[in-house]
């Protein structure tokens, strides 16, 4: 986001906002800041009363186990006062971590809406975040710069490794107390026993890690996400770092288009058939289409694109290192099966119009009216829907006049054009290329009329 927001960005950011009444936002803005000390507050104490509560009761379960089971043999079997105390110890574990989950997340919405209502009322330290850095609340210039979950080594994890390294210890011990009972479990003496409880111990702090990671998840984090992440470290392609940052921009930009009351009908039908026409049909990827494009990298038919409207979406958002194309493609791949199960079908389409590059450094739907057309047209007609989007797979501004004619032909027989649209996407193509928007070097335009039979 930029330090100073012109009127229009202001409008786009928060329409809602008349910005004459800054005294509103500042109370606000003092509001959310007590709340978000308050919350704050409440996390630290909470953290130590728990480290105090687990500790004392894991300390009075582990001294206190031989009395328990002793003292309740003749009623109840020591097997079953022991898996009492294992689920009690589970609960209290599970419960616990998910409080100080609902803690952070209280902690964070707070902090983010602070940064917000700075940015409404103007303030930005800009450079000086060497001093104060973006990812704190005092320097922050957009709202999730401050995560649910920074990482395993801050004070957010604290909690977890509290809980989860005292009730280990006590699971530990219950566990040993089970074997030792020596008709529990009788088919598990091929393997030692002490083999056994390290795994379980091990597996159960394992377990704690994930219900605590999953509790933090962000708005469009999900655990196949994070697992694509890892993957993608381990192979040394870069992503971005901040994925809720860039959706909320991409968002924000879907947001504008409708502000304008753009008419996408018209875009998104020519989308569809020239980009991806199993697009509704798929889940993200397209099995055919991954073919066709494996065959052209063996050179085995000509070249051709394998990528749905999700591949190329999440390939324009998310992938920074484009560069490396087979690891790119396999990212490419998982991500687009995430972001099929975060977004319904029409919304990865609006999403799409709003993000995508359509020339250098021209990206979104908005822009590209802007740069062809000099203005924005709120009902795009079926000839600019065709002629944008063909734009859109065009990285070098090139006039693609075999690609272009037969994806024409096959839009008349589909009934997607008339011969009427036709002539008006050669005149389009044909001011593009008079005002050098597009560069035309083989004469493409000519055979483009004589294969229509346009007059010139």
């Amino acid at each position: 986001m930029k330090d100073d927001l012109t009127e229009l960005e202001r409008q786009q950011h928060f329409p809602t906002y008349i910005f004459r009444h800054r005294d509103i936002a500042l109370e606000e803005y003092k509001t959310a800041a007590k709340n978000m000390e308050s919350e704050e507050r409440v996390f630290i104490n909470a953290s130590n009363i728990a480290i105090i509560v687990a500790a004392g009761l894991g300390s009075l379960a582990v001294g206190s186990l031989e009395k328990l089971t002793q003292q309740f043999d003749k009623i109840i079997p020591a097997t079953l006062t022991l898996c009492v105390l294992l689920f009690l110890t589970i609960g209290f574990s599970i419960v616990t971590l998910r409080y100080f989950a609902d803690r952070q997340k209280a902690v964070t919405f707070a902090a983010r809406k602070v940064i917000v209502l700075r940015i409404m009322l103007g303030l930005s330290y800009g450079t000086i975040q060497l001093v104060l850095p973006n990812w704190r609340v005092e320097g922050g210039d957009e709202p999730f710069s401050v995560r649910l979950f920074p990482g395993w080594n801050t004070f957010i994890a604290y909690p977890y490794f509290t809980i989860a390294g005292i009730s280990s210890a006590v699971i530990f011990f219950l566990l040993a107390a089970f074997f030792q009972q020596r008709d529990f479990l009788p088919f598990l003496v091929v393997i030692p026993p002490w083999e056994i409880i390290i795994l379980l111990t091990v597996s159960w702090g394992l377990f704690l890690a994930y219900v605590y990671r999953k509790a933090l998840l962000d708005i469009h984090e999900t655990p196949f996400l994070l697992l694509i992440q890892n993957i993608s470290n381990v192979i040394r392609l870069k992503l971005v770092t901040n994925f809720e940052y860039i959706i909320y921009r991409a968002t924000l930009a879907r947001y504008e288009q409708n502000r304008f009351q753009i008419n996408l009908t018209n875009l998104k039908k020519m989308l569809v058939f020239i980009e991806d026409r199993t697009f509704f049909k798929h889940y993200g990827l397209s099995l055919r289409s991954m073919l066709r494009a494996l065959l052209s990298m063996m050179k085995l038919k000509r070249r051709s694109g394998g990528s749905t409207i999700t591949q190329q979406l999440v390939r324009t958002l998310f992938i920074k290192d484009t560069t490396k194309l087979y690891r790119r493609k396999m990212i490419e791949i998982f991500l687009a099966l995430w972001l099929n199960r975060v977004f319904p079908k029409n919304e990865q389409l609006d999403l799409y119009l709003a993000s995508v590059r359509f020339e250098r450094g021209v990206y979104g739907i908005l822009e590209a009216m802007k740069y062809f057309w000099g203005r924005m047209i709120s009902n795009p007609s079926f000839a600019q829907s065709f002629f944008l989007i063909e734009r859109v797979s065009n990285i070098h501004s090139q006039f693609l006049t075999d690609k272009i004619i037969q994806t024409v032909n096959s839009a008349i027989k589909s009934d997607l054009m008339t011969i009427n649209d036709v002539y008006e996407l050669y005149n389009l193509y044909k001011d593009a290329i008079s005002q050098k928007r597009i560069v035309d070097r083989n004469c493409g335009i000519e055979r483009m009329a004589r294969s229509f039979d346009i007059p010139q």
